[in-house]
């Protein structure tokens, strides 16, 4: 809470002068990055002493103290000023999925300021919920959730997803990460001719309610501004034995997440070692 002050009471500059120097001091306590060392390395196919990973990989730290600015300011940080920030491409992809009022399933990535992704959507009037983890503290989580409605994105718990079924009969939108698994139901998958952990939740709900499955996707390509695109939906293997199904549409999945961790590795926010060890 000290920190949400700091970010709010100081101006853009200033906030991010002091996150990227916390950041710097997280780098240098090694705190988990040997795990963004291997995720580098791995996605880049570099050793992982090679100074180019250290390097990105830094990169990634500063990054993401940006967006827990981002997240701190969002109850001072006007609408339409949001919406500006935050270039949206390809509304109208979800509008026509939206059609079959059926709701619709994105997935997405722990790339850029993910979260904006999803909160960006709607602030243009679309209901949208992100899957999200709870706290222990009852008053951080109630503070979390708050200051995300406070940019029209509501939360969904990862432990309870049973409610995600009235979310898409309601026609509405949910926001599925498919980077990693914070619960634990994770299969192996081939991801850049490795093994690693995914969660397939985002294919068997879109399976289950017929909703359309659609990619997304959030860069920051300016200092203050941000980049979304919202593509076509996928086209959904949805016959066969169940199993077989979920796997073929997960290889549809990884192949879009494959291109955009590569392109985007140094927004890559990713913190969790995803990968079986061999």
């Amino acid at each position: 809470m000290i920190a949400a002050f700091i970010a709010c009471s100081t101006p853009y500059p200033v906030s991010f002068m002091i996150s990227s120097t916390l950041a710097w001091f997280w780098w240098i306590a090694r705190k988990n990055v040997s795990k963004v060392k291997i995720n580098v390395s791995n996605v880049l196919s570099l050793d992982i002493k090679n100074p180019k990973v250290a390097a990105i990989s830094k990169k990634i730290y500063i990054e993401f103290a940006k967006n827990i600015v981002d997240f701190f300011k969002n109850g001072i940080i006007p609408l339409e000023q949001f919406k500006k920030n935050i270039k949206l491409d390809g509304l109208d992809n979800l509008k026509k999925a939206l059609e079959n009022g059926k709701g619709a399933v994105i997935f997405t990535a722990h790339i850029g300021n993910f979260e904006w992704g999803a909160a960006r959507i709607g602030a243009e009037g679309i209901k949208i919920w992100g899957v999200g983890l709870s706290r222990e503290n009852r008053f951080l989580d109630s503070y979390f959730e708050r200051n995300r409605k406070n940019k029209c994105l509501n939360t969904l718990n990862a432990n309870k997803m049973l409610g995600v079924f009235r979310i898409l009969k309601n026609n509405e939108v949910v926001a599925i990460p498919t980077d990693w698994d914070p619960v634990g139901n994770a299969k192996a998958y081939d991801f850049l001719g490795k093994k690693v952990m995914l969660p397939s939740g985002a294919v068997q709900i879109a399976l289950a309610s017929g909703a359309p499955l659609i990619p997304s996707f959030i860069i920051r390509d300016g200092k203050y501004h941000h980049h979304q695109i919202i593509y076509e939906p996928i086209d959904l293997t949805r016959e066969g034995e169940k199993e077989k199904t979920i796997e073929k549409n997960m290889q549809t999945i990884i192949n879009i997440l494959e291109k955009q961790i590569k392109e985007n590795i140094d927004q890559w926010v990713m913190f969790h070692d995803i990968w079986v060890k061999d």
